[in-house]
């Protein structure tokens, strides 16, 4: 058998009892501490040090050294030196920057509270709103009302009117102003439309059909709307007095936003017809907001219908300059068809180019997209995106053409989006990174990504969408979305009427959200509820009118971020046919609340 080592041990307590000397090396250890001792021959125990005195566990005294190995707790907890959180990160670098931005509370707050941001770097617990309340009071200028249109055109010495098919003929448009460095972010609005006086006024043979606009400026640190500062009250523009209908049937609008010109199509009596024709015409209108010049293309073979409703095109430069799709039904052929509308950004009404079928069209089925613009960026060489998308029928499949700002069109794009899909879509400008791209939306937001306008988008559509906007895309209601001047950034109103809030409370409210230019998800969506106490827009109950969401830049248009919000309200009751706007402060960010996703 071999021999066995055994040290010498004992309990600590009869060890100190005890108190021996222990020999040079001689080894002695506590049985119940675990904890070990070695004599030199000449100290008694109770004075001696322990060889490790951690409790039978190792200590690593060397400061100096790196750890490089993989620590393990055994399924226990480990306990580390107060130290460590001085010298050792526990959290990522994103949460290090975030950290050095804002200051954290030092005590817990009450229960039920939420930790709110001032929104300059200080962060603290506050009562969380309740559920459903207003927050956003906002401080707002006066509703300003345009002048009576029958009022004014009685006192013009001719007959009562309506309008000309209801709100989805009548369009605003960001009006020209000379003096801006950007002309997207003028603050002169032009409304304009088609109007059509009554039978009364007709049989008493004072009835004169046509076009009239009005126009407002706004200044926004005063929150002050002004009519009309270019003149009369309204401006009346090719009217005639030889067709007893009404002016149009149809009616579709485009428009550069600042460039105080716009094109439309529709199957109108246009100035010395004696009945409707398939018609394009242009106008454009001075810093004032009155009526300029016009040109017109009328007839088969020469003008264009398409449906109701307004669109925006994307601009080449500050000039609000560039092309247009004028895209529509050619009744000499039966065939989608379009034109070129060259916009110059000046009182020069635009120009018609000549008419083209579209690429391999087999009907007259045709569409326009709205491109919803992020001010101040724009095409080149480099970054040829489309400016402007058109939708029509081939074989019974819908493909695409595209123009870019050089007034050039692609040919059929049959790929990289949804081919049974045609009508109410739109697109937004983005930026990725450096890279501008347009992210088109069907009418299920289903997103396709352009980055050049003459190749197929790339197509996204089991992207996440945990919310979508649920503005109307049909008509007049494509307007509602404005850029803030915070990257990919927009606002809207969540329905068609503002009143129409679709979110639980039916309170008027607005919405903000990012879209990410990769994958085409809306992100970072906030609501913000309006107090109905306020008087304005939201306050009322009359919806008989279509309401447009602008963003003002400052008083000289050079903010880069906007400063307050428009509203106008256009009026298609034609007992009144009396416009509105208001300005109003955008709200703070402890007004926004996070939109519950799922």
């Amino acid at each position: 058998m071999a021999d066995r080592i055994q040290i010498r041990r004992d309990t600590a307590a009869n060890w100190t009892s005890a108190n021996p000397t222990l020999t040079q090396g001689e080894l002695g250890v506590e049985t119940d501490t675990q904890k070990l001792k070695i004599g030199d021959g000449s100290t008694a125990w109770s004075s001696l040090g322990y060889l490790v005195d951690t409790g039978g566990y190792a200590a690593y005294a060397d400061a100096t050294a790196n750890f490089t190995g993989t620590l393990q707790n055994g399924g226990s907890n480990v306990v580390v030196d107060s130290d460590i959180g001085s010298t050792v990160q526990a959290h990522d670098a994103n949460l290090t920057s975030f950290v050095g931005a804002v200051d954290l509370p030092t005590a817990d707050g009450s229960a039920d509270q939420v930790l709110t941001t001032d929104g300059s770097g200080t962060v603290s617990f506050a009562d969380a709103a309740a559920g459903g309340s207003v927050t956003y009071a906002p401080t707002a200028g006066s509703e300003v009302f345009a002048q009576n249109f029958n009022e004014w055109m009685s006192s013009q010495g001719y007959g009562d009117v309506r309008s000309a098919g209801g709100s989805t003929y009548i369009s605003i448009m960001r009006g020209r102003d000379s003096t801006a460095t950007n002309k997207a972010k003028s603050n002169r609005f032009i409304i304009y439309f088609p109007y059509t006086e009554t039978t009364a006024a007709r049989n008493a043979g004072t009835y004169n059909d046509g076009y009239a606009s009005t126009s407002f400026s706004c200044t926004p640190s005063t929150r002050t709307i002004t009519w009309n500062s270019g003149g009369n009250s309204y401006d009346r523009f090719h009217y005639f007095s030889t067709y007893a209908s009404d002016a149009a049937s149809t009616q579709q609008y485009w428009t550069i936003p600042g460039s105080g010109q716009t094109c439309l199509n529709g199957n109108i009596v246009w100035s010395g017809q004696s009945s409707h024709q398939f018609t394009i015409a242009t106008f454009s209108f001075n810093d004032g907001g009155l009526y300029q010049n016009s040109n017109q293309s009328v007839g088969s073979g020469s003008g264009l219908q398409h449906n109701n409703g307004d669109r925006q095109v994307l601009p080449i430069d500050n000039s609000a300059s560039g092309y247009v799709l004028n895209a529509g039904y050619d009744q000499s052929n039966s065939r989608a068809s379009y034109k070129i509308i060259t916009f110059q950004g000046s009182t020069s009404a635009p120009s018609i180019g000549a008419m083209t079928m579209c690429a391999n069209t087999t009907s007259s089925t045709v569409d326009s997209v709205n491109m919803i613009p992020q001010e101040g960026i724009y095409p080149s060489s480099t970054y040829d995106f489309p400016l402007h998308i058109i939708n029509y029928n081939v074989n019974g499949a819908y493909s695409k053409q595209a123009i870019n700002y050089q007034g050039s069109v692609s040919g059929e794009i049959n790929s990289g989006f949804d081919r049974n899909q045609y009508s109410a879509q739109l697109a937004f400008l983005l930026m990725d990174g450096s890279t501008p791209v347009v992210m088109m939306y069907d009418s299920y937001w289903k997103a396709s990504r352009w980055t050049t306008y003459n190749s197929a988008p790339t197509y996204l559509p089991s992207a996440v969408r945990r919310w979508k906007p649920k503005n109307s895309l049909s008509y007049g209601g494509r307007g509602n979305f404005t850029h803030t001047g915070v990257e990919n950034e927009f606002m809207c109103f969540e329905g068609s009427y503002p009143f129409q809030e679709p979110y639980y409370t039916g309170m008027v409210s607005l919405k903000k959200f990012k879209i990410n230019p990769q994958t085409g998800e809306f992100t970072d969506v906030y609501y913000c509820e309006m107090d109905a106490s306020v008087a304005g827009w939201w306050s009322k109950t009359d919806q008989n009118g279509w309401y447009k969401l602008y963003g003002l830049w400052g008083d000289d248009g050079n903010s880069s971020t906007i400063t307050h919000l428009l509203v106008v309200r256009l009026d298609a009751n034609y007992a009144r046919y009396q416009h509105a706007a208001q300005i109003i402060d955008i709200p703070a960010a402890s007004d926004w609340k996070a939109y519950p996703t799922n």
